[in-house]
């Protein structure tokens, strides 16, 4: 035996040594390779909880952009979700399917479609996405609640804005107006150029040379909402830097990062940016907002000198229930508010009302200044009702007719909300159209207005689009401004009256017209 260990070319100790090492290799290798399948089950798993989605649209037959791993269609808004909606309209038809992340979105501009959808079976969609954590900040309000609870709170809240209950409020906002002017005026005798948002206008004898209307705007549709909201007298035209103004100029002040994450992060995963002490509106600034109304509130309860207020908080609490605070049964709770829903209502109320309506009204102006037959006409027609009625009031702005027209031709150009959406809550077959439950559904609102089949030339400003004869002749759903069906804009004759009578008591005094920084868009 020795004398074969002898002939070995090495040592013992090192044929162990190396077996050894062989068989720890082998060993090595086995883990390594059950590890790369180990991973690549993970990667495949992942992958696919990524991906399974995107084939929904395929299945149904319906046609689209393709989508990317993690981002599905959003990297495509960075020229705005108005401009890529408008590629899809006109790439792949009226009803395509969109990603945004892993989350399925079928954008309809079907007019038929959207009629059926909105209105004729609401019940099947009379609920909006579900975001989430994204608006927290305005639980209870009818952008968050759903089904039997939107109803009930709608109930509740749409008589509070009843053409009677605006009458009463309207003095309210003929006194904002009045501010609104004397401003101008102060701009006037100053001489000074400055921007309606931030500043900018020209002012001379008779003119205001415009920039842009939308500081002074902003300012004047603040005052309104807080008086005819909340009874509260803030002056900020007078008090930019009011902390009213800047809280909500911070809300607006939109991350688009921030945005994009809570995109990608679907509900009830989004929550996590709660849990870490995130928001997607800046806290320190929607907590100010809350704060002001539980304030008012406990400051007008049990005071007799409230009872006879008309403002839409006090009509709310009108509508409050006790019994609805800390339930969410329907039947054990009965009709009316809880305080929770009285409280967000109110805060999605100051905060809608405020930027939408100042970019219609600066927006209005903007398009006047371009356009100075309309202008002509609007003035006309303001001297003509203040002849016959003496004043600019509440039953006046119904007799702005074309002033109306030009209002509603700029919300057809620059829509406040580009999109509108809506949610599936059960299988539907529409027009042949099958909506699987749970679907996500956009409606294209920008594409739509900006469609030459609905609106020649639909870049150009021409408010006859809406007198009585061509509004009769075309379809009532491809004007969207302030949706469609019972979930549309529930504050749209507030907004009207606003709009309507700052920018005919401005015209009593001021013509719009271009400078040399105006920008053309």
């Amino acid at each position: 035996m020795s004398s074969m260990v002898d002939l070995l070319p090495l040592s013992p100790t090192w044929v162990l040594l190396g077996v050894c090492l062989l068989l720890y290799y082998l060993q090595i290798r086995r883990v390594s390779l059950m590890s790369q399948i180990r991973y690549q089950r993970i990667f495949f798993v992942s992958r696919r909880y990524l991906t399974w989605p995107f084939n929904k649209f395929k299945k149904l037959g319906i046609p689209g952009p393709k989508p990317v791993l993690n981002f599905g269609n959003l990297l495509k808004y960075s020229e705005g979700s108005h401009v890529f909606d408008m590629e899809c309209y006109k790439k792949y038809g009226k009803v395509c399917g969109i990603f945004e992340g892993r989350r399925p979105v079928l954008m309809i501009g079907d007019l038929g479609l959207i009629k059926e959808i909105t209105v004729k079976q609401f019940h099947k969609f009379n609920n909006r996405m579900d975001l989430g954590s994204i608006l927290e900040s305005f639980a209870g309000s009818l952008f968050v609640i759903r089904d039997a609870d939107w109803k009930r709170v709608r109930s509740a809240i749409t008589p509070t804005l009843s053409s009677g209950k605006l009458k009463q409020m309207s003095m309210l906002v003929e006194k904002c107006a009045d501010g609104l002017v004397s401003s101008l005026v102060e701009k006037q005798e100053k001489g000074v150029m400055f921007d309606m948002k931030e500043n900018c206008l020209c002012l001379s004898s008779s003119q205001c040379n415009m920039f842009s209307f939308l500081r002074i705007s902003s300012a004047y549709t603040m005052d309104v909402i807080s008086s005819t909201a909340f009874g509260m007298d803030i002056d900020s035209l007078h008090n930019p830097d009011h902390p009213f103004v800047t809280h909500a100029k911070a809300i607006f002040d939109m991350n688009m990062l921030k945005v994009y994450a809570y995109i990608l992060v679907p509900p009830p995963f989004n929550n996590i940016f709660t849990i870490g002490g995130l928001s997607f509106f800046p806290k320190f600034a929607t907590d100010f907002f809350k704060n002001t109304i539980e304030k008012a509130i406990k400051t007008r309860e049990g005071s007799m000198d409230d009872t006879e207020r008309i403002d839409f908080l006090q009509l709310l609490l009108k509508a409050h229930n006790k019994h609805r605070d800390g339930t969410t049964d329907e039947v054990t709770g009965g009709p009316g508010l809880s305080m929770k829903e009285i409280v967000g209502n109110s805060l999605i109320f100051w905060l809608v009302g405020y930027d939408t309506t100042a970019n219609t009204i600066a927006l209005t102006a903007y398009n006047l200044a371009f356009n100075q037959e309309a202008q002509d006409r609007v003035m006309e027609e303001v001297d003509t009702v203040v002849q016959n009625r003496g004043k600019l009031d509440y039953e006046a702005g119904h007799e702005l007719r074309y002033l109306e027209m030009c209002v509603n031709e700029t919300l057809r150009i620059y829509p406040g909300a580009k999109r509108f959406d809506r949610v599936c809550r059960e299988d539907a077959d529409i027009n042949g159209l099958h909506i699987p439950a749970g679907t996500n559904i956009n409606f294209p609102v920008w594409a739509i207005h900006h469609d030459p089949e609905l609106w020649p030339e639909p870049d150009k400003f021409r408010p006859e689009r809406f007198s009585k004869e061509e509004v009769a002749a075309r379809d009532p759903f491809a004007f969207l401004s302030f949706g469609a069906g019972p979930r549309g804009c529930v504050g749209m004759r507030l907004a009207m009256l606003e709009i309507k009578l700052a920018l005919a008591r401005a015209l009593q005094k001021f013509r719009f017209v271009t400078c040399e920084k105006t920008e053309v868009t």
